[in-house]
């Protein structure tokens, strides 16, 4: 069995070796691992499946530079918060780098403390990234253990239905439908409906007038979002 660490690591991309160990030093003085890479390709080829930490880039690289670096990562979904030095950096490029996801663009020769602040800042982040998805995921591991008509209740109860309506709409009766809450609140562990409506908006994008859990796209499902009044 794996053992994922929690400790965050810290990646860094600089063809400067002296920036690279200063970097290094400066994170295991406060007992943060560093992995460091002289190029973008070499990053490329070995760290793509990392989850927990940072990414610290250099603008200007030979081959590729940090800027060319960041797109390839944002296309292929890459999920560390990045942050970038830079000895020759203008705004321009920091607004560039800012517009496409960048935590910060520190110029170059840069402040420790800056770089720490920075680093925290980033790991912050990167942490409550981390916790939503888990979220996401312990959410949608739920909704696999309802049944099509534990499902079909729990859309309706997200859009404002009661369950009188809900029995109307599903041609069932209303003590089958209270049942069917029943059922579905205690699985997921809430009390209230208002506490299922809120679980189920924070973990899905569909918007109020729509069913999204059963549903196939083209009969009241948000597989067209356009115009609609959405929820997340």
């Amino acid at each position: 069995m794996a053992i994922i660490s929690t400790i965050p690591t810290i990646y860094a991309v600089d063809d400067d070796k002296s920036v690279r160990d200063s970097i290094k030093w400066l994170f295991n003085s406060i007992a943060l691992p560093v992995k460091t890479f002289e190029t973008a390709q070499e990053f490329l080829d070995t760290n793509l499946k990392a989850k927990h930490g940072c990414l610290i880039l250099d603008v200007r690289m030979p081959n590729m530079s940090g800027l060319q670096l960041q797109s390839t990562l944002y296309d292929l979904k890459f999920s560390l918060p990045l942050i970038f030095l830079s000895g020759y950096g203008d705004a321009q490029m920091g607004a560039q780098a800012i517009k496409k996801g960048a935590i910060d663009f520190l110029q170059k020769p840069y402040r420790n403390q800056d770089l720490l602040d920075a680093v925290n800042m980033a790991l912050r982040i990167n942490k409550e990234a981390m916790d939503a998805q888990s979220e996401r995921d312990k959410y949608l591991n739920w909704l696999d253990s309802l049944s099509l008509r534990e499902k079909e209740t729990l859309e309706l109860v997200v859009v404002g239905q009661s369950s009188k309506e809900i029995a109307r709409t599903l041609g069932i009766s209303y003590k089958t439908v209270e049942a069917h809450r029943a059922r579905v609140m205690k699985k997921l562990g809430v009390r209230t409906s208002s506490d299922l409506v809120h679980l189920s908006i924070m973990n899905n994008t569909h918007c109020r007038g729509c069913r999204w859990l059963s549903l196939p796209k083209g009969k009241g499902s948000c597989g067209d979002l356009d115009g609609h009044d959405l929820m997340a």
